[in-house]
């Protein structure tokens, strides 16, 4: 049968899915892996090399030896416990890896639940406005379990009864990673393991018997495995811009973010915007928050800040560096830092100092006879529990005790009894330019370190490359992708070989990373235009108003979303000011052939200067998330923003019920959330597919994945129970007698649980 035949054919039978595509493609059956790239499927291995990463040759000294001190410096940082403010906090200090280290998520299941944080009030202001305005209106109750409890399959999926916001039957709760006991930051020691903080009261967060318990974060950890392909934006609403400033995770959306460099006369402040760096402009959210990593009550003004970060990691105190994971083990065949681990003691033979100065440029960490003090200092909560330090800075020659040896280190020995900290007397403190500039060095490291975890031998990608059944990928796990592709309308949002939207390679940017395909125009749920953040989607897992996400707001006030900033800008409802990313390339022409503005250079987008037509002058980005890659996704539960799904069978059983809630979402609902009427068996075929995306290197831990020994909090309270992680060399967890990483749980994938089976959340009024 020819192609025209079998296209002729697929439309009689209404299997042709124009939903996200380009153009109308025919849905054909996938023997091959020649058939599997017609939908854009790729063997991973071949398809990263495509993608484009930072270019740092301003920041980094030239050669390999800097290459590689990045990358050492990276998977340190990642992995040391003293990055997070530890002692009042709780112990163990934080580290990033504390909740990404199961395949670069968290497996833990006792004292995970948030009870929806995130909720603002159910005022909608219309098409273009939205959820914007919506006040905060934060959940406190717990429903799934209580502070310090665990969860237990029976509780899952949250979602019971589809459609009732208000039936007690479900629950609004996050499952997620549990971070700091709520505490006062005091000040930052130099050499010091934990920062010195205080203890404060925290009215959520508490044990049923009494007494506090560590915090939860707001929303479920994602993975950071093939986060660097994946994201180019990320965290779950996309905060974390593609353009790295040096400050904070808001990239071009904060105007004022500066770093600090020595220009031989004095230091200055300089603008940077580094393209393709959304992991650098993530890692510098979590250590300053006082749900993740540190001391801080941001509603009183008071925060742990990067410099106070550098002083504690990169100061001297007493003639002594603090040692990078001193109180973690590194295995003597660790694949980064194998040539100067401290084995079988603790810690590493290099310095944080050390490796910066073989990284880094002089200009940036070196300015002889000056110091940063800063004159201003305000904290802002962004969202709940992420708040933003803004710091006023300035370069001033260095006086009284401080000394500098020839080599630009500082022999200080401070007494900092009386030091406030920076959020309450900016000027009380004197800082080297290494210190002042630590957003700059640590989160571009752990994003170097974070782009060597890429997921690219799963069993799907070796059937890509030999089109031979194997061990993880046959009949079934065939079946499952043209579901996939096909009935399950899977690939609509999770396309490529990254298996998400969202992904770099979809963004289309070019070597300025100014993306070309980031706002679309679609028909919405309720069969009406409206543009959108592609890659970012409202799929009815929650009440929008339970967490607006890609709705929310910028540092500014301004919107996260490209697609509502153009019709701020365009409307007159908001200037914005800033580039808006992707503002300037709308498809001139929606997927249904209708006219999305005037075009008036016929070049096919509209650009600033054409404004969009009535009917598309609507945004749908509330409650829109950050679609995630598949990848490893056996690996990673529980799923979903919330963490609400326990098995992949729960999820398929979500998107088979056209989701929980399409009827109060329907305006901003993505169009494929609709009933499916998949089959039992191909519900089955489904999950097989999607646990073919496991990685061997992965479910074993070894190169790249392998790690530092790490101590995490299982039990909430202060010191309380905790769960011992052993170094892991590059041989994986093999050779040390550990059993392969396994799902949520441990409970098999094609579990259902409680969840409502064919249910239909409404009728299918799209067809």
């Amino acid at each position: 049968m020819s192609s025209l035949q079998i296209f002729i054919i697929s439309c009689m039978l209404g299997l042709v899915s124009s939903v996200h595509a380009k153009e109308l493609v025919p849905i054909l059956p996938i023997d091959n892996p020649s058939d599997a790239r017609t939908h854009g499927l790729e063997d991973l291995r071949k398809a990263k090399r495509d993608i484009r990463g930072p270019n740092l040759n301003e920041f980094l000294n030239p050669g390999s030896a800097a290459r590689k001190a990045l990358l050492q410096l990276g998977k340190i940082a990642f992995w040391d416990q003293q990055f997070g403010s530890g002692g009042r906090a709780g112990e163990p200090g934080q580290a990033c890896a504390s909740c990404h280290f199961h395949a670069g998520a968290d497996s833990r299941s006792r004292n995970a639940v948030n009870p929806n944080l995130t909720r603002v009030r159910d005022m909608n202001e219309g098409e273009i406005i939205g959820f914007h305005n919506a006040a905060g209106d934060p959940d406190t109750t717990f429903q799934t379990r209580q502070p310090n409890q665990t969860l237990r399959f029976s509780d899952f999926p949250f979602v019971r009864v589809l459609n009732d916001v208000t039936n007690p039957a479900n629950s609004n709760d996050v499952a997620s990673s549990q971070g700091v006991l709520r505490s006062e930051f005091r000040r930052a020691i130099p050499a010091n393991p934990h920062d010195q903080c205080r203890d404060f009261d925290d009215p959520v967060f508490q044990a049923g018997n009494g007494g506090k318990v560590r915090r939860v974060e707001p929303r479920h950890t994602p993975t950071v495995v093939n986060a660097f392909l994946t994201s180019f934006f990320s965290f779950w609403d996309g905060r974390a811009n593609s353009f790295f400033n040096g400050n904070n995770p808001f990239g071009v959306q904060d105007p004022s973010a500066r770093i600090l460099e020595f220009n031989g006369r004095g230091i200055i402040k300089k603008r940077i915007d580094i393209p393709f760096s959304s992991l650098a402009s993530q890692a510098a959210g979590p250590p300053l928050s006082d749900f993740e990593m540190s001391c801080g009550v941001p509603e009183m003004e008071n925060a742990r800040s990067w410099p106070e970060v550098g002083k504690r990691l990169f100061r001297k105190r007493n003639g002594e560096f603090l040692v990078p994971l001193g109180q973690q083990v590194v295995a003597l065949d660790d694949s980064v830092l194998s040539d100067i681990s401290n084995f079988p003691n603790p810690g590493v033979r290099k310095t944080y100092q050390d490796l910066i100065r073989e990284a880094f440029k002089e200009k940036f960490w070196r300015a002889p006879g000056f110091r940063v003090i800063y004159t201003d200092a305000d904290v802002q909560i962004i969202q709940p529990a992420r708040p933003l330090v803004r710091l006023a800075p300035a370069g001033v020659p260095a006086v009284g005790r401080e000394t500098e040896d020839e080599e630009g280190v500082n022999e200080v020995t401070p007494d900092t009894e009386n030091e406030e900290p920076l959020t309450r007397e900016p000027r009380s403190q004197r800082f080297r330019l290494i210190e002042a500039n630590a957003s700059l060095f640590l989160p571009l490291a752990i994003q170097a370190y974070e782009q060597t975890l890429i997921s690219d031998d799963t069993w799907f990608d070796r059937w890509m490359r030999t089109g031979t059944f194997n061990e993880g990928f046959g009949e079934p796990e065939l079946r499952g992708l043209n579901v996939f592709v096909d009935k399950g309308r899977c690939i609509n949002c999770h396309g490529g070989p990254e298996f998400t939207n969202a992904s770099v390679r979809n963004a289309q940017a070019k070597n300025n990373g100014l993306p070309n395909n980031l706002i679309e125009p679609m028909i919405m749920g309720d069969n009406k235009h409206a543009i959108y953040d592609n890659g970012f989607y409202n799929i009815g897992v929650t009440p929008t108003f339970q967490d607006i996400s890609r709705g929310g707001k910028g540092p500014l006030g301004t919107p996260l979303s490209s697609s509502r900033q153009r019709l701020f800008q365009e409307q007159g409802i908001m200037k914005i000011p800033f580039r808006i990313l992707g503002g300037d390339r709308i498809p001139a022409v929606s997927e249904d052939g209708e006219s999305v503005c005037e075009t008036r250079n016929r070049n096919g987008i509209c650009d600033f200067r054409e404004p969009l037509l009535p009917s598309f002058q609507r945004v749908a980005v509330d409650g829109a998330f950050k679609t995630p890659g598949l990848r490893m996704v056996d690996l990673t539960g529980p799923y979903f923003h919330n963490g609400a799904a326990a098995t992949l069978k729960q999820v398929v059983e979500f998107y088979d019920n056209g989701g929980n809630f399409c009827q109060p979402n329907l305006r901003d609902l993505d169009p494929d959330i609709q009933s499916l009427e998949l089959t039992d068996p191909e519900k089955r075929q489904l999950v097989r597919f999607l646990v073919s995306l496991n990685d061997e290197t992965v479910v074993y831990e070894q190169k790249p994945f392998d790690h530092p020994s790490l101590t995490i909090a299982d039990n909430g309270r202060r010191n309380g129970d905790v769960i011992e992680i052993p170094a892991v060399g590059s041989g994986g967890r093999s050779p040390l007698g550990l059993s392969p990483l396994g799902s949520f749980l441990g409970i098999n994938q094609q579990n259902v649980g409680n969840a409502p089976v064919d249910a239909v959340c409404s009728p299918n009024v799209r067809k």
